[in-house]
């Protein structure tokens, strides 16, 4: 995993490595994500975040990224709570990953029109040089003088 990429994307990446869910602990302490304190300040809210929108039953809404699902809904922290992501950060992360795929092959896709365009031209400058230098440098004059000419005449009497 990256440290270059958004908070947002790691953690994602690996909170789906958790399909059946994840305690707060698992994301918060984890040394593959090695948080920073802000980033843990951060991700501490989205954990009370889910657990208060449990709470008022609205557990799909808002900005959170992660889902309650089971466990101490009164302490986000509590190692009894599991969660999950929610589906909205789920289909933004695909979203993401189109997009990453998609600009990837515009880039390929950039680099092989630029071949092509120079292949192009390097066969449009072929095509003019060519005969240029074919008549110039492999076509032979021939020239008949009058003693070759006589018995060119006097061969087909």
């Amino acid at each position: 995993m990256k440290n270059t990429e958004s908070l947002y994307i790691r953690v994602i990446e690996y909170a789906l490595k958790y399909p059946e869910g994840f305690k707060f602990a698992d994301i918060i302490k984890s040394k593959e994500l090695n948080l920073k304190e802000w980033e843990v300040n951060l991700l501490s809210r989205h954990f009370h975040d889910a657990c208060r929108r449990y709470n008022e039953g609205e557990n799909t809404k808002g900005e959170t990224i992660f889902l309650f699902i089971h466990g101490d809904h009164q302490k986000a922290n509590s190692p009894d709570n599991d969660y999950i992501l929610n589906f909205e950060t789920e289909f933004t992360y695909i979203d993401y990953q189109e997009l990453k795929f998609a600009r990837e092959n515009a880039r390929e896709a950039k680099s092989l029109s630029i071949r092509a365009i120079v292949i192009s031209v390097l066969a449009l400058v072929a095509s003019i040089v060519t005969p240029i230098f074919i008549a110039k440098f492999m076509t032979q004059t021939v020239e008949i003088n009058s003693t070759q000419l006589q018995s060119i005449i006097g061969s087909k009497k």
